[in-house]
């Protein structure tokens, strides 16, 4: 079968630059996909990667919206990575943070994501690629759908969109005013359009302009057609749920896997040798040794959608019991200094670490006995799927990802991946009784370790899913 051309847009990906969970799925799609199909990947060319990748000039771009919006531009591109280009704006992408300072966006976004998404179809005309499928991932590509039937139609008559949300929480909206700089027909400033609530929304872009939409579980597909989970959103996505199709994401096996992680102090293929990385874990966090302490563990942003005030709630009763908790992530300053207080009070049972640090997470997840994942909502969630590599037995909430791949330990059978609950901090706090339980059965503990660490969640699974979604595209 001859290979497509395909062309992955996004904000983030790695190796280059990293905010979010997007980053690893555009990275790894990047990289398994290579081969398979002519892949391509654009990203903005931020100060992060100028600082840290040879980068070299290929052409000045026009980006012309308006008689009013001219931009100037330049394509990039990566000496050691073959296919990967960057639209290049020292004025839009030449800062410190990708998206604004103290987690808000920057008050010109609107302009900034604008500029990349047209100035990738202005690149792609440059370097002449017969695009086969534009892979556009969450709300700052989600003006190329658009701006392709608008004004690229006769450069790309053939191209076909898949649109991925990956956070629907994250939409993309700006005052009204800023549809002005985007350079579409004023019709396309109405309710069924981008127009949302007065404001302008550029996730509905891509969600009506796209061929086809995916996100990334079956179950987020299901829940964000609900008013819970839909975000103001979930009409139009009923709208368009013939689009729809859920893709669980993989992990990158390579760089998450016990046998051969050289930052873990003892690398592992099972229950026993686990069982020397937890006192190593202990020593360095100043928490009490001893490998019959059992280790919850969480690495993740410290906001509500993924249930830290649920743990602050239950705190005094889960602190009670003989176990530790080992926190880290950044996010709201309320409950970093709530966090923060509980580590003076108790600094032997608690350690609490902000900010984010790529050696100590992998640490954590190997230490660890049990890893806590109570989200509000989870599009896919890879911290379960990194804690079944590593035997650390999940915690979490049944909802999107997390409920495609976690399934409740039942104690009679031995069945089940670790330990859901439904809602409510007090069916949280019955989970960790739960998984206190099991950790005093040590038969069945190391069962359950050893069995979760065989489930395949690689991005071999997930390709070839993508891999017949793009068939279907081109076949529309």
């Amino acid at each position: 079968m001859e290979k497509k051309n395909i062309c992955l847009v996004a904000a983030e990906a790695v190796p280059f630059v990293k905010v979010g969970g997007m980053a690893d799925v555009v990275g790894s799609l990047y990289k398994y996909l290579k081969g398979k199909q002519n892949i391509f990947l654009f990203l903005p060319l931020y100060k992060k990667i100028k600082q840290s990748y040879k980068i070299e000039q290929i052409t000045p771009i026009s980006v012309i919206f308006s008689d009013s919006r001219k931009e100037e531009g330049i394509l990039t591109r990566s000496t050691d990575f073959p296919g990967v280009y960057f639209i290049r704006s020292d004025k839009y992408f030449d800062r410190d943070e990708l998206y604004g300072p103290g987690g808000k966006d920057y008050p010109d976004s609107a302009e900034r994501f604008s500029f990349f998404a047209k100035g990738v179809l202005e690149a792609v005309k440059v370097l002449e690629i017969k695009v086969d499928i534009f892979h556009c991932h969450d709300w700052h590509t989600a003006l190329l759908p658009l701006y392709l039937k608008t004004s690229y139609n006769s450069d790309f008559p053939d191209a076909k969109t898949l649109f991925t949300i990956h956070n629907l929480g994250y939409q993309g909206i700006f005052n009204q005013d800023k549809f002005s700089a985007l350079g579409l027909p004023q019709q396309y400033f109405h309710m069924e359009e981008l127009e949302f609530y007065g404001s302008v929304n550029f996730m509905k872009a891509g969600i009506i302009h796209s061929n086809l939409i995916s996100t990334v579980s079956p179950k987020y597909a299901e829940e964000i057609l609900t008013d819970e989970f839909g975000c103001r959103l979930n009409g139009l996505l009923n709208k368009n749920k013939e689009k729809l199709i859920g893709i669980i994401n993989g992990i990158d096996y390579q760089l998450w896997n016990p046998l051969f992680d050289r930052v873990i102090a003892k690398k592992y293929r099972g229950y026993k040798t686990k069982a020397e990385n937890k006192p190593y874990l202990q020593k360095k966090l100043g928490l009490s040794v001893g490998k019959e302490i059992p280790v919850f563990g969480m690495v993740a942003r410290l906001v509500e959608q993924k249930g830290i005030d649920e743990i602050i709630e239950i705190m005094p009763e889960v602190l009670a019991h003989p176990l530790q908790i080992v926190i880290l992530g950044d996010g709201n300053p309320q409950y970093k200094e709530i966090l923060s207080n509980w580590h003076k009070k108790l600094p032997e049972k608690i350690s609490v670490n902000f900010g984010f640090n790529e050696e100590l997470a992998h640490q954590i997840y190997a230490g660890s006995d049990f890893f806590l994942m109570p989200s509000r909502f989870e599009p896919c969630g890879l911290g379960q799927l990194i804690s079944f590599k590593y035997g650390t037995i999940p915690i979490v909430r049944n909802v999107g990802g997390l409920a495609n791949t976690v399934k409740n330990y039942d104690f009679t059978s031995g069945e089940g991946t670790g330990f859901t609950f439904e809602q409510g901090s007090g069916e949280f706090l019955k989970s960790i009784e739960n998984a206190l339980n099991i950790f005093k059965d040590k038969k069945k503990l190391e069962m359950l370790v050893n069995s979760i660490m065989k489930l395949d969640f690689s991005w071999k699974v997930s390709v070839n899913k993508y891999l017949e979604v793009y068939r279907q595209i081109t076949e529309l």
